[in-house]
């Protein structure tokens, strides 16, 4: 069990790696009367903690655009968190910076300092970076919240 959790881990890192920044581009290019409709999706972790992951798009067109900044014991304390970010995003401190792999990432911080978010893929470019960046904050606070069940992880 734990080595095809450790195999599905993988194998979504990798998916999230490789994603082109096309779609994100299409749709920053549209405008806001065809904004993107986001979600976020909570679900517990092989570790029984509760995440959440901000997504564009569904089936192969799907992006995750953002993950928590931590796990949570409960599930009450994740749908928190995703509101605190929702209510926030505008208030947020966004830093984007380069990872080791000389590409481009950003984090989201709250006022105590605190990582709330980080980017759910890496980016070629600082500009696609920073069109997933206003993507996340003009959809952010209008996206819906859907639990996922573990059998459709």
């Amino acid at each position: 069990m734990l080595n095809r959790l450790c195999l599905l881990s993988v194998i979504g890192a990798f998916a999230i790696m490789v994603q082109s920044p096309a779609v994100l581009r299409a749709q920053a290019n549209t405008g806001a009367a065809a904004s993107p409709q986001l979600k976020f999706e909570v679900y517990q972790d092989a570790g029984q903690q509760y995440r959440w992951r901000l997504v564009m798009g569904d089936g192969k067109d799907r992006q995750v655009l953002a993950t928590a900044g931590q796990g949570y014991k409960a599930k009450v304390d994740c749908m928190h968190g995703v509101k605190v970010f929702q209510d926030g995003s505008d208030k947020l401190k966004f830093e984007s910076y380069v990872d080791n792999a000389n590409q481009n990432r950003w984090r989201a911080k709250a006022s105590n300092g605190q990582e709330m978010a980080a980017s759910g893929a890496s980016y070629k470019t600082k500009a696609d970076c920073d069109q997933a960046l206003d993507l996340i904050k003009k959809g952010a606070g209008k996206a819906t919240v859907v639990e996922i069940k573990p059998d459709k992880l």
